[in-house]
């Protein structure tokens, strides 16, 4: 009797210990979200009736460790940015940005990035008809790039994980004021 009840504390021991130690060391993927959207050509306050069109286009990037243990070190950060149209088959690339390898910390760290760059083959007369009247128009921002997890393991050894591919996306509609119509950031998820 007394060796089984022994035998039963120490599996649920072990188990509990295991549940413990994958609850700690399971690790997530970064979120990321974009922040802020600004098309300064869509805003029809300002250009009035400018025909010069400022083709440059800024976001705000902002990505979260959500792990406990765990340092993220991401190699470049590409983001491609896209248009919709109906008329458009597909989302028609209009540039692209690389931003430069970085480590972020373990939980809760954030790293922001603000970005612009000059877009190309933008179709603004038909962009700018959209949002007239109070209506939006659609773009695509799309993340690529590859995160490697860094652990730390007995006596606080630091290990670095193998790479894992991030491919993420999200639209974002723009409004008549050149900016993202929704006030709070916007998730990217898998493509």
């Amino acid at each position: 009797m007394g060796c089984r009840k022994c035998l039963c504390e120490t599996t649920l021991s072990l188990g509990l210990a295991a549940l413990v130690l994958w609850l700690l060391y399971r690790t997530f993927t970064p979120s990321i979200s974009i922040e802020t959207f600004e098309v300064p050509a869509l805003n029809k306050t300002s250009n009035g009736t400018s025909n010069v069109i400022d083709p440059t286009i800024t976001f705000h990037l902002r990505l979260k460790n959500e792990n406990w243990n765990e340092g993220v070190f991401y190699d470049a950060v590409n983001v491609t940015l896209y248009y919709y149209h109906a008329n458009i088959s597909n989302f028609l690339p209009i540039g692209n940005i690389s931003i430069p390898a970085f480590y972020q910390g373990i939980h809760g760290k954030k790293a922001h990035r603000v970005e612009s760059f000059l877009s190309y083959g933008v179709p603004w007369d038909i962009a700018k008809k959209e949002v007239s009247n109070g209506g939006t128009t659609m773009f695509r921002v799309g993340v690529d790039t590859r995160i490697r997890f860094k652990y730390l393991i007995i006596f606080c050894i630091p290990v670095k994980g193998k790479r894992h591919t991030m491919g993420l996306g999200v639209n974002v509609t723009v409004n008549d004021q050149g900016i993202k119509s929704v006030k709070k950031g916007l998730r990217l998820s898998a493509d």
